[in-house]
């Protein structure tokens, strides 16, 4: 199969899924705003960007501004706005950060059909100011009836951005779970929350890739990287992949909100703190999904395997803590150990629908195994 071909077959089942048919988004959206939308970066204006500012409380008048691009963007364009203004002052951001759909046709095409766009776009708009996990603030959330959007952040300057293929330190590993335990924490079990017409709830363990497509990207990713994995790891892929259906059977024992792609590259490290970004894939399935999507690739399998279960004990504290009853640890370890697999669904699944690129595939391999190794060093494939 082609993958022009793999693209139409995400848009068939997935879109009456996640687009919720309506005559006009803005019915389900609160446009809180008010701002013009202007889905590319290339388009905006010192004057767009001065009514951003005022919108948010800033008596500020751009003057003018340079832009730089800011990280991969796989799926979406990521650019730095360093403004300048006729009135200088302390008090106004020297810098804001813009998100916007892909350059790449395919990609944006991936980001809107499979509704990663909104996806992000709504957790800014609706949830972010409800949860302790430390985000950036939102000055501008906008969302077409195209699903073409429209994000102005806070500048995290001088906060870094993580590297997946260099991963992090025990101590950082440590505080990026808490984070996670205060995002999981705020939305577990929440039947309001569950009730929002935007949100998307997939149908199964694990949202948007379905067994048909997971299949058909396995023949793909097993023939053109196949030869470069470790022969236990595509053993175990092929194993897994041909019990996708049943291992995405639905989790709803307990749910709560999650980012699904918490791992360090989607980190901004600014000396003990850390900051989530990136929440295109952010929705609300089974527990457990966030703590081993992050663990199997942010430390060397080795320390992994020494720290793992502490850091899990320490993360299952801080949802008690905050509010989670009935909730023992050998659940979250029953939980974590389903998705220990998750990771290389992801991988398997994007060398097909983002744009490719160098690092794309060394982090899509390096993913796949990562995830791999986690099931088998927890006994998962025991459950396929």
């Amino acid at each position: 199969m082609s993958r022009g071909a793999l693209i139409d077959l995400l848009k068939s089942p997935l879109r009456n899924i996640l687009m919720r048919e309506h005559h006009n988004i803005k019915s389900i959206i609160e446009l809180a705003w008010g701002t013009k939308l202007i889905p590319n970066y290339s388009e905006i204006s010192s004057s767009w960007l001065t009514e951003v500012l005022r919108k948010n409380g800033y008596k500020a008048v751009v003057k003018d501004f340079s832009i730089e691009k800011v990280g991969t963007g796989q799926l979406g364009e990521t650019r730095r706005y360093q403004l300048r203004y006729e009135k200088p002052s302390k008090n106004f951001p020297i810098s804001l950060i813009g998100k916007f759909p892909s350059d790449d046709e395919t990609a944006a095409n991936t980001g809107r059909n499979m509704g990663f766009y909104k996806s992000e776009v709504m957790f800014y708009k609706q949830l972010a100011l409800n949860t302790r996990i430390r985000t950036p603030r939102p000055f501008f959330a906008e969302l077409d009836d195209d699903n073409n959007f429209t994000l102005i952040l806070e500048d995290l300057y001088p906060a870094k951005q993580g590297d997946h293929m260099v991963g992090c330190s025990v101590d950082s590993a440590r505080v990026a779970l808490k984070e996670a335990a205060l995002l999981h924490s705020a939305f577990w079990n929440d039947k309001n929350l569950e009730s929002q017409e935007w949100l998307y709830i997939p149908q199964g363990a694990q949202g948007f890739y379905t067994t048909e497509l997971v299949n058909n990207s396995w023949n793909h990713f097993s023939s053109v990287y196949g030869k470069r994995l470790d022969p236990a790891v595509f053993r175990a892929c092929e194993k897994f992949v041909a019990q996708h259906e049943s291992w995405n059977r639905p989790r709803t024992r307990n749910r709560c909100f999650s980012h699904n792609d918490f791992r360090v590259d989607n980190m901004l490290f600014n000396n003990e703190q850390i900051y989530v970004v990136d929440w295109q894939t952010s929705n609300y399935l089974g527990v457990g999904m966030d703590a081993a999507y992050f663990l199997g690739s942010a430390l060397p399998r080795n320390v992994r395997k020494d720290v793992e279960h502490e850091l899990l004990n320490e993360y299952h504290k801080v949802l008690l803590d905050n509010g989670v009853h009935n909730y023992t640890f050998d659940e979250l370890l029953a939980d974590y150990r389903h998705y220990c697999f998750a990771a290389a669904v992801v991988a398997i699944a994007a060398t097909v629908i983002v744009k490719q690129t160098e690092r794309g595939d060394a982090l899509f391999l390096k993913m796949v195994e990562d995830s791999i190794y986690q099931a088998i060093d927890n006994d998962a494939m025991d459950l396929l």
